[in-house]
């Protein structure tokens, strides 16, 4: 089963359990390749050496459930790192503000465009992606997302509440209303936080 997958940057914060299905398990590892958590996990594009080992692993992984898994950008040079790291920010992005509570705030969630072919046969259409380097794989990444919001699966794919984490994960439950990446390590550290906040509030105003 695709929860058994062990994904690179997501088996950093020990929650393989909660990892997104097929492609879009690689999706959510792209997400979890930045600079987050406590304690600080390192951003593993930080460098074009530390991306390119992340791709090795994270694509040998793909490979093994998806037999159209695009390879890794050979070489990576500095503007496909750079490329590579706008797309990973620009989907954080994306996701955050469709929890945002300002209504306003989707205003701003980032547009990300590729190329991609169509091909059609007697079980369907499908897309397939298009490119060469880092532009494959940034095809890859958006078709994935897209066959997940048509399988109405990409609700699912968030990232955690607690603002000191901020990791990527697969919400499984029943009605997808989990909001934390690990409800014990940053649920009940925020609801702490929520609730010494309130008494701070409640202090400064009967002391008025």
């Amino acid at each position: 089963m695709s929860a058994a997958v062990q994904w690179p940057a997501s088996a950093r914060f020990k929650e393989v359990e909660h990892s997104a299905p097929g492609g879009l398990g690689f999706v959510q590892d792209l997400l979890n390749t930045a600079s987050m958590g406590k304690p600080r996990r390192p951003d593993l594009l930080e460098s074009v050496d530390a991306a390119e080992q992340w791709l090795q692993s994270s694509l040998a992984t793909l490979s093994s459930i998806d037999s159209s898994a695009p390879p890794a950008p050979c070489p990576l040079d500095a503007r496909g790192l750079s490329r590579l790291r706008s797309l990973r920010d620009d989907i954080r992005a994306a996701l955050a503000t469709r929890h945002a509570d300002e209504p306003s705030a989707a205003v701003a969630a980032p547009s990300i465009e590729t190329t991609a072919a169509v091909s059609l046969d007697a079980g369907g259409a499908r897309l397939h992606p298009r490119g060469k380097g880092v532009e494959l794989l940034r095809s890859y990444v958006l078709i994935q997302l897209a066959a997940a919001t048509y399988a109405d699966t990409m609700r699912r794919l968030k990232v955690c509440a607690n603002p000191r984490c901020r990791g990527a994960f697969y919400d499984r439950s029943k009605n997808c209303s989990r909001a934390w990446h690990n409800v014990t390590t940053c649920g009940n550290t925020q609801n702490v936080r929520a609730y010494r906040t309130r008494l701070k509030e409640r202090g400064l105003s009967s002391s008025r």
